[in-house]
């Protein structure tokens, strides 16, 4: 956590491994990185991965007649010392005390993506650096993560927007779907590759990450 936690600029000798991978082999890392979080948030285990947590979360959509439905939802819960060291907003949320909290498996994402462990976990740690380098510059950043969804920071909001087929998988009272398709908050939580809110009103030059 405190490696993220940034005074100074980040030199490029602090990040050797993204300066050695090219952009395909740092997003193949991240594809793996991905698809491990996923694969533990369907087991109801939150992921911690050094600047916040991903968690499946019971969460509630207002339907027609005044009708409440019961959904779980996946969300990304920034971390507080990040928040409150780089000044951020974002909803304040709770991962329920009985739910597990897991750290990345590195060796078993390394065995799926077929590069050293100690390659993936570098790999990882130095983009979460230049994601904290971005914050402390107060950037623009969007972090896509494969098949979960998209994390985004503008004028200091983070936000999470993920994919139709991430929440419709993640929830399992079945009522996602017609939560979607009858509150219409509930569509400010989907992601839309190319059409997401932050890149439709950034008028600068936005971080994109993994590369």
């Amino acid at each position: 956590m405190q490696k993220y936690l940034l005074y100074n600029a980040v030199e490029p000798d602090e990040l050797p491994i993204l300066k050695e991978l090219s952009t395909i082999e740092i997003c193949k890392v991240w594809s793996g990185m991905s698809r491990h979080i996923y694969r533990q948030l369907l087991k109801k285990k939150a992921v911690e991965i050094g600047v916040g947590s991903f968690a499946v979360i019971p969460s509630h959509a207002n339907v027609a007649e005044g009708k409440v439905l019961p959904v779980e939802r996946p969300m990304f819960i920034m971390s507080k010392t990040l928040k409150m060291f780089y000044n951020l907003e974002s909803d304040e949320t709770k991962i329920p005390d009985e739910m597990p909290v897991v750290q990345p498996d590195f060796e078993e994402i390394a065995a799926n993506t077929h590069f050293r462990q100690e390659i993936v976990e570098q790999c990882v740690q130095e983009t979460l650096l230049y994601f904290a380098e971005a914050l402390r510059d107060n950037k623009e950043v969007e972090f896509t993560f494969r098949s979960i969804g998209i994390l985004a920071v503008r004028t200091k909001v983070v936000s999470m927007t993920f994919f139709d087929s991430c929440l419709l998988e993640m929830d399992t009272t079945g009522n996602m779907l017609e939560a979607l398709l009858e509150d219409p908050s509930m569509m400010t939580i989907v992601a839309f590759p190319g059409q997401n809110n932050f890149s439709r009103v950034s008028q600068d030059q936005v971080v994109m990450l993994p590369r």
